[in-house]
């Protein structure tokens, strides 16, 4: 008895021999049983003429037409092939599902591949290296960004010349690929399951080469079948559908995240090469007529591989997770890393509407529920696709993110409220890129809102709107919150004064909108006067202070934090101690029921009081008419101070800066305003008189700048206490 060899124990000791055994043992039952099936179809259609009508000669050419028949009384090749007979002839060609999403890469190529599908390295055997220096230098020219990488991920790649011959090959992977073979030869004498290539770093190297070298289609043919492969290797056969049979196998980890890593970034440059593309200045992209190498099908290939890379960023855990066998720690995460990479496929889906739409499904499930890496590349994601795309594409991107937005800021905690942050600066941005197009979908979710406020106040005024009741809940909650101050930050960006100069003057489309935005944050105030809802107060403000910095937008805002002094939160001279910790308003919009009538809920609602009046009237510091408006205040805060209702001596002392600092700014401006000559009503003189003077050079604008940065350095410093607690508690 021959000895086993070193390979086929190494198989054994894998444990893959006791299911290859299972599996022969019913390829061979299956087998007994169809020729069962066969010999007894045969001997029905004898017993259906008697034995002694028929004749001699004409029993002799029955056989044989049997012999030339199937059971099914085709001809020789069809059904009647035996298993083994249909298997050793290259594979069963099972046909896909009509209208399915992953279509095949292309039966005419893969037959065309069949010689060449087992080669792992280049086509052409004669490397030309001058033209590989040349391919080189092309593109690091033309995409630095693909060259970096190379340079970074696979350094021997581009040292093609140096060292070792293309055809020498590392010993691992040659050995690795013979034991592979020697250990098909020793279990597989009676097996006939379809046998399938298995995917090296060698072999991928080969591909890698060829597409970058001569732009090969076939290798990337080859490539991407190995990637659609990849993308379904954790799925059972069921799930995959017989239409998604690949022939080709991923051995480890480290060879499928390579192999992902390869298809994503070498697909869009040989893609460029045989259908080049041309970006025109508004950042639309029109398509090239195709090089006469590109072959007809090559759209059908795009679309195939575009579909199984929806599949695999659908099948990707979402949260960061580090490239094994990589040296990418700046990619992040392989999901992060394929979400960006995926973008660059758009110019050639653009005209497949039905990729698009799962496309941008995808992407805005991403960015509303992943880590922040993915959400960062879902976006850039977005934004190039609403940049490229026409009108219709444009329409449900904006129509969307804003429907993406809304669930996750329904929970608002420490720990979720940096992301929607992030979330709510990107989609603003988004709808600042086309505001004429932006018009009527911010007209349409504001009007919502307004819809919204007028059914609460309506339930109020009939008695069913009280603190008691629950119709005030539909307002006085994070998502409306969260609403008023996306929009504020919409129209800010887009109605700003810095984005009306650089339209040359021209004002935004959405500025008509401010008002109508305006009036419902102010009617959200005025809902509920209860002091439990001050913190919800504070950030519809915090909103409205915005738009007047950044539109120059009076709005009197005065009078609603004015009023927070004359509750009953502050008339009290001797609030009740308590050992509570101080509330951190940026996490709440309702205060706690043990909070209220305290000193401590006194102490922040005097803080944020006083900060909120001076962040205000900074953006109004050089304005001429600033002695005027600021008047009020001074006197309002003055008689609360001297009545002894300004709440606590930390607060009254608060409230004494402030009004130092007020006048101190009126009295700057009264000094700046004495020699001019002109009247209220010359409007012109009035905006130059603003210009001459910065808001940051005035005595209020330069305490607001440093009180802003001792905010935040607190701010900071509280999120990394934050943090530590929340990993210690993981601990």
């Amino acid at each position: 008895m021959a000895r086993p060899s070193k390979q086929f124990k190494k198989f054994a000791a894998s444990g893959k021999l006791t299911d290859t055994i299972k599996k022969r043992r019913a390829t061979k039952e299956k087998k007994k049983k169809f020729d069962e099936k066969v010999q007894q179809r045969i001997h029905q259609r004898g017993a259906r003429r008697p034995e002694h009508e028929i004749s001699d000669d004409e029993a002799g050419d029955d056989d044989d037409e049997r012999a030339s028949k199937g059971p099914g009384g085709g001809k020789a090749g069809g059904v009647a092939k035996t298993v083994d007979e249909l298997f050793g002839a290259g594979g069963l060609e099972v046909p896909f599902e009509e209208g399915s999403d992953l279509e095949d890469l292309s039966e005419a190529d893969e037959d065309e591949d069949d010689d060449d599908e087992d080669s792992e390295g280049p086509e052409d055997e004669d490397f030309d290296e001058e033209a590989m220096k040349k391919a080189m230098a092309a593109l690091e020219k033309n995409d630095p960004e693909f060259f970096k990488h190379l340079k970074a991920e696979d350094p021997e790649l581009l040292n093609f010349g140096k060292g070792k011959n293309r055809m020498d090959v590392d010993e691992d992977d040659s050995e690795d690929e013979d034991a592979d073979e020697e250990m098909d030869e020793d279990v597989a004498d009676d097996d006939v399951a379809p046998r399938k290539t298995v995917v090296t770093m060698k072999m991928l190297r080969g591909w890698r080469e060829a597409m970058l070298k001569q732009h090969s289609l076939r290798s990337l043919r080859k490539m991407l079948l190995a990637f659609r492969a990849a993308a379904h290797m954790n799925e059972d056969e069921g799930a995959q559908g017989e239409g998604l049979e690949t022939k080709y196998t991923i051995p480890s980890a480290e060879v499928f995240n390579k192999l992902v890593l390869t298809a994503l970034k070498f697909t869009p440059v040989v893609l460029a090469h045989h259908l080049p593309y041309k970006t025109l200045p508004n950042g639309r992209i029109r398509l090239q007529a195709a090089k006469k190498s590109a072959p007809a099908n090559l759209d059908r290939l795009i679309l195939s591989h575009f579909s199984t890379l929806l599949h695999l960023i659908k099948s990707l855990p979402t949260t960061p997770s580090a490239i094994s066998g990589n040296d990418e720690a700046d990619a992040g995460s392989l999901l992060a890393t394929a979400v960006a990479e995926s973008a660059k496929l758009i110019p050639w889906i653009l005209s497949a509407r039905k990729h698009l739409r799962a496309y941008l499904k995808v992407l805005l499930d991403l960015w509303s529920s992943a880590g922040d890496s993915v959400r960062v590349a879902a976006f850039l994601a977005i934004r190039k696709l609403f940049v490229a795309g026409d009108e219709a594409v444009k329409d449900i991107a904006l129509r969307n993110i804003y429907r993406a937005l809304l669930p996750p800021m329904r929970l608002t905690s420490v720990h979720t409220l940096p992301s929607i942050n992030l979330m709510k600066n990107t989609a603003a941005e988004l709808y600042q890129l086309d505001p004429q197009l932006a018009y009527q979908h911010a007209f349409t979710f504001i009007r919502m809102l307004a819809v919204h406020l007028r059914t609460v106040v309506r339930s109020a005024t009939s008695g069913k709107g009280g603190e008691d009741g629950q119709a005030f809940r539909s307002v006085y909650n994070w998502a409306f919150v969260h609403s008023i101050d996306f929009w504020s930050q919409v129209l800010a960006g887009a109605a700003g004064t810095e984005a009306q100069a650089a339209r040359g003057g021209l004002e935004s489309p959405l500025k008509p909108l401010i008002y109508p935005l305006v009036q419902i944050a102010l009617g959200a105030v005025r809902l509920l006067p209860s002091s439990r809802y001050f913190p919800l107060r504070f950030h519809i403000i915090a909103s409205l202070i915005r738009l007047v910095s950044q539109t120059e937008t009076y709005i009197p805002l005065s009078p609603f934090l004015l009023e927070i002094l004359d509750s009953s939160e502050f008339r009290r001279s001797n609030p009740k101690k308590a050992t509570l910790k101080p509330l951190d308003l940026a996490y709440v919009i309702r205060a706690p029921a043990a909070y209220p009538k305290t000193r401590v809920y006194q102490e922040v609602l005097g803080e944020e009081l006083v900060w909120l009046l001076a962040d205000f009237h900074a953006q109004l510091s050089n304005h001429i008419s600033y002695p005027e408006l600021v008047l009020p205040v001074i006197v309002s805060v003055k008689r609360h101070i001297k009545r002894g209702t300004a709440g606590s001596p930390k607060v009254a002392n608060q409230l004494k800066t402030l009004v130092d600092k007020l006048e101190a700014n009126r009295t700057f401006i009264e000094g700046k305003r004495r020699n001019v000559g002109f009247a209220p009503r010359d409007r012109a003189e009035v905006a130059r008189f603003k210009e001459g003077i910065k808001v940051e050079t005035t005595p209020l604008g330069t305490w607001v700048k440093v009180q802003r940065k001792v905010r935040a350095q607190r701010r900071k410093e509280i999120e990394k206490a934050l943090r530590e607690q929340e990993s210690d508690d993981e601990e």
